[in-house]
């Protein structure tokens, strides 16, 4: 481990501290920047010394956040009000909000080249597509319960990990279409692309398995043991990282799993 932050206190009394779910690292502006779900917050961290920047307000339980460092934005939303909040991130400044009525976005992705935001609608089993020029969002009806979204390195194809339905939808977005729904194993919760094989990674809570996806010809490729309640997969460099949280209790450990991608 090379650094380690502690979080502020919310209540000295019981020692309670801001309570860190989704983190998203800014190396444009040397910050990381993490999302408070409980407190309904974000916070802003230097990478340098681990100094708390900043708590930054007004989005109700904001599970992930993802940056978009050629606008100088981070992105997080409101699972309980259906917003999709941009922060300036030189100023931690609210610059954007759109909001979409009775939608639930939980998980992120964002399009730095383009600006489209993504957000996986788990209330409404779709995508919520948000486009810069129109600011208006379009849907994609994907699968139930979907909670988390990846992109294609190029852009064109999003992936949600389908909760509900225990599986991953391969959605064209210049089409507006979902092309395959791939089953994938029980409780689907984080979804992640591998940008050298074009290879979909998905951690499947319910079943304690992460699978690997080729989503061009549908099929699943392995199905690998991650541990109890497997939560979370992100990818970097040809090694995908899985994250489990396991089972209460004295004897339950919580791991990280370090996968090879390729041979």
């Amino acid at each position: 481990m090379t650094a380690a932050f502690t979080p502020p206190l919310t209540d000295a009394a019981t020692g309670a501290r801001e309570a860190v779910y989704g983190v998203a690292v800014d190396d444009e502006h040397n910050t990381v920047w993490t999302t408070n779900t409980v407190e309904n917050t974000l916070a802003v961290y230097s990478q340098r010394t681990g100094r708390h920047l900043a708590t930054v307000p007004g989005v109700k339980h904001p599970r992930d956040v993802v940056i978009d460092a050629r606008r100088n934005l981070a992105w997080t939303a409101g699972l309980e009000d259906g917003s999709l909040v941009a922060f300036d991130t030189r100023t931690h400044k609210e610059k954007k909000r759109i909001t979409v009525p009775g939608a639930a976005p939980a998980g992120l992705a964002v399009d730095t080249r383009t600006g489209t935001v993504l957000a996986a609608d788990l209330t409404n089993s779709r995508l919520i597509v948000v486009r810069p020029a129109s600011g208006t969002p379009t849907f994609v009806t994907v699968g139930q319960g979907a909670i988390d979204v990846a992109l294609s390195t190029d852009g064109t194809t999003a992936y949600t990990a389908n909760q509900g339905a225990g599986s991953v939808s391969v959605v064209d977005l210049r089409a507006g279409v979902v092309r395959k729904e791939i089953p994938t194993g029980a409780g689907s919760l984080a979804v992640a692309t591998d940008d050298r094989t074009g290879h979909v990674y998905v951690a499947n809570r319910g079943s304690g398995t992460t699978s690997v996806v080729d989503p061009r010809k549908g099929t699943v490729l392995a199905v690998l043991p991650t541990g109890t309640n497997t939560n979370h997969v992100v990818l970097h460099r040809g090694i995908a990282y899985v994250v489990d949280k396991a089972a209460a209790g004295a004897a339950a450990m919580d791991s990280v799993h370090r996968i090879r991608t390729t041979g």
